[in-house]
């Protein structure tokens, strides 16, 4: 409860984002989520991240799984001037 509470403090502007309940729901099942706190992954790094999160037991969906990919991404992901950076 108090890490869904962080992390809703912390991103008031997308709390009715639908991946955003998922990550709460399912992600914390295994541990907090303060983890996100700090993290800066491209999209192809929190698609890593995910998988190996399925491989491990996270019950997941193919439509839940691109619904947190698309929010880790957004919400959870390097500055866009960085990201472009990478990709050159």
């Amino acid at each position: 409860m108090f890490s869904a509470n962080v992390l809703a403090a912390d991103n008031p502007s997308h709390s009715k984002d639908p991946g955003k309940k998922l990550v709460e729901e399912i992600c914390s099942f295994c541990h907090g989520l303060a983890r996100l706190k700090g993290q800066a992954y491209t999209r192809d790094q929190w698609d890593n991240v995910i998988k190996g999160m399925v491989s491990e037991g996270a019950p997941v969906t193919d439509e839940e799984y691109s619904l947190i990919l698309d929010y880790l991404a957004k919400n959870f992901g390097p500055p866009p001037e960085q990201e472009k950076e990478e990709k050159r």
